[in-house]
């Protein structure tokens, strides 16, 4: 039987268009990855609920920076706050900062649901591990990195000669770059190692609040046992992200008493194995579980 007469029908092609635009690359990739996490981690784009914490913790470390800057305005002999203190004094800031941010990393993508996508793209896992290190580093400088600088910054515009007292405070100025870099990124892939392991970010804070705790009583009741004796006594800090950075301020800065006495090249060197077995860690696993 014929179609009746006036009827019409028509066919639409639906396919998927090639891509003809510039390709930037996997490096492009791993920075809109990162960038991206950054913003969702801190509660960009979010309900308002979710920007609550890291704008207290924001705060919390900014006080005494413009707290220490405003005293040094109206009693310049003073000195309430110097960068070792400042290191020393923000060290639970940034374990909460970290705990709060490396599950919204991590944990948020195996819940939603989205590793798939994304290893199903170019970037792929590799791409995928660095682009959250990066962007948890790059978050956690805002609070270990950029609070010193502003400090040193005010510090140096308020002396009687600024450009003098910033030249010659060059040497501070380097220390506290790699302090603050080696922190961040040191808290970070502990941070994000322990959420890789799991979907629920309520699991993921309570273990990294939890570790950071253990390790420091575990460090500390290995130390006695050890007594100082045997080759492995000097590098039982290793165990404590606290006593590791400490160390590392006391190094670099010269503060006595600040933390036990650790070499300079034996603190980063922990640091940078801790980040590499991290690293090792979170790539193993998402090759073999995603």
């Amino acid at each position: 039987m014929g179609a009746a007469q006036g009827d019409y029908g028509e066919i639409f092609d639906r396919g998927y268009r090639h891509y003809a635009g510039p390709r930037l690359g996997q490096a492009h990739a791993i920075w809109a990855l990162a960038r991206y996490s950054m913003a969702r981690a801190v509660g960009i784009r979010r309900p308002w609920t979710a920007k609550i914490i890291p704008a207290l913790l924001y705060g919390a470390v900014a006080i005494p920076v413009a707290v220490a800057i405003g005293i040094r305005a109206f009693v310049p002999a003073f000195a309430f706050l110097d960068y070792a203190s400042f290191f020393g004094a923000i060290f639970l800031l940034e374990g909460i900062f970290v705990a709060l941010i490396a599950p919204e990393m991590l944990s948020s993508d195996r819940h939603d649901r989205l590793l798939p996508l994304y290893f199903s793209r170019p970037i792929g896992r590799t791409a995928y591990v660095v682009a959250k290190l990066l962007g948890t580093g790059l978050l956690t400088l805002s609070i270990s990195l950029l609070p010193a600088v502003v400090l040193w910054l005010g510090n140096g515009l308020l002396a009687r000669e600024p450009i003098t007292a910033m030249r010659e405070g060059l040497d501070d100025l380097g220390r506290i770059i790699v302090a603050g870099v080696l922190i961040a990124f040191y808290l970070g892939a502990i941070g994000l190692t322990i959420s890789a392991f799991t979907s629920r970010r309520s699991v993921a804070v309570g273990v990294i609040v939890l570790g950071f705790v253990l390790t420091e009583s575990l460090s500390f009741a290995i130390s006695r046992a050890l007594d100082g004796q045997g080759p492995l006594a000097p590098w039982v800090f290793a165990i404590s992200p606290s006593r590791t950075i400490a160390g590392l301020v006391d190094s670099l800065f010269g503060v006595p008493g600040f933390g036990e006495h650790v070499p300079l090249t034996s603190a980063i060197g922990a640091i940078v194995v801790v980040i590499a077995i991290c690293l090792a860690i979170m790539f193993a696993w998402y090759q073999r579980h995603d």
